[in-house]
């Protein structure tokens, strides 16, 4: 027991010390990378250079998350390699410590970091992506796009009625391209306008001659209107004020686990898609486990290494680093169109990754 102990704070020494240098290093390479991307911006005459650094540094808790995974990995293989080069694992397998007991650092190295990645997501990320969001609404040209159009909004109502626009500028309550249809509630209404404005629980359509509200009402029985006619403006009652409802709701990035289940909840009331929001909801569990993942299968593997090869390390971490990632923003975005359901569009990347580790730990040396 005392050899195992000394064997443990050995092996996890060597790995912590890799293990170090590894997030630093990734870490220091994302922030480098954004600022670069950046630089064309923060060169634009009338540009706000240090809101874009701000919103940059903003960025750091969710690069974390990325670098702890990536750090284990690298330890992992870097710190196996090491003892495998210099015969320190056949002296340890000799004694009679097995490759399942020598994991034991690394899955304690591993935990650790999906714990500190766990609370990153939790509760950094969340509190930069709201200040994120506040420097966008006070600097709004830094969050456009040149190719970028405004998301489509469309909610249901309490009541049954729809609302769609192709825009919904929250902060002046203005709607763009509207279509308001009360489905059939209320003598099978439609109205159609150019812009709208909410006004309290209701909303006011047209507001502009050259524009005016399209009524079409009297569906027959094949639901097709037979009638319709112009106004100037069409007042509405929703019976909610849309202004003040939909400048609550925040993006995913912003809310904690519990914030995200109640804000689906109301969205799934209101008849919203909720995809998106399930998978993030989702990919909060399964996202720090990338650490465990990436060390089962990087332990076993590494004994498979040539001994005198010393970039293998940094070759095999590469490797399983893009095999990973491909895989997990593929399944993201499968998951956030509802191709996948969001549960398994969130852990598809780790079950692949345990599979193919307990098929290498059968072959490896017990």
């Amino acid at each position: 027991m005392r050899l195992i102990r000394i064997v443990d704070r050995y092996v996890f020494t060597e790995a912590f010390g890799l293990y170090a240098i590894g997030f630093s290093g990734f870490l220091g390479f994302l922030l480098i990378n954004k600022l670069f991307l950046e630089a064309p911006r923060l060169l634009q005459p009338g540009m706000p250079a240090m809101a874009i650094i701000t919103v940059v540094l903003l960025e750091t808790p969710y690069f974390i998350t990325l670098s702890l995974p990536i750090a284990v990995l690298f330890a992992t293989l870097m710190s196996m390699g090491r003892l495998g080069k210099d015969n320190e694992l056949m002296a340890m397998f000799t004694h009679g410590i097995s490759l399942y007991r020598l994991f034991m650092p690394f899955f304690a190295l591993s935990l650790a970091s999906v714990i500190a990645a766990y609370a990153t997501n939790e509760y950094l990320l969340t509190r930069a992506a709201a200040t994120q969001q506040r420097i966008y609404a006070a600097h709004p040209i830094i969050s456009k796009s040149e190719f970028s159009e405004p998301d489509p909004f469309i909610t249901r109502l309490d009541n049954g009625d729809f609302v769609v626009a192709s825009a919904f500028d929250k902060n002046q309550g203005r709607l763009t391209n509207v279509i308001y249809d009360d489905w059939g509630t209320k003598g099978s209404e439609l109205v159609t306008a150019q812009n709208a404005f909410t006004v309290g629980k209701g909303l006011l359509m047209g507001v502009d001659m050259r524009a005016p509200a399209v009524v079409y009402d009297h569906q027959n029985q094949d639901g097709l209107y037979e009638y319709h006619r112009t106004e100037p403006t069409q007042s509405i009652t929703l019976g909610a004020d849309l202004k003040t409802q939909f400048t609550d709701m925040k993006t995913p990035q912003e809310l904690s686990q519990t914030e995200l289940a109640e804000q689906s909840k109301i969205k799934r009331q209101r008849g919203e898609n909720l995809a998106v929001d399930l998978t993030d909801f989702h990919l909060r569990f399964s996202g720090p486990f990338a650490s465990l993942a990436f060390a089962l299968v990087a332990m076993p593997l590494s004994l498979r290494a040539p001994r005198d090869e010393r970039l293998l390390g940094l070759i095999w971490t590469f490797l399983l680093c893009l095999a990973y990632y491909v895989m997990y923003f593929t399944c993201k975005m499968m998951g956030y169109n509802a191709l996948l359901p969001p549960w398994l569009a969130a852990w598809a990347m780790n079950i692949v990754f345990g599979v193919l580790s307990l098929g290498i730990f059968v072959s490896s040396r017990k």
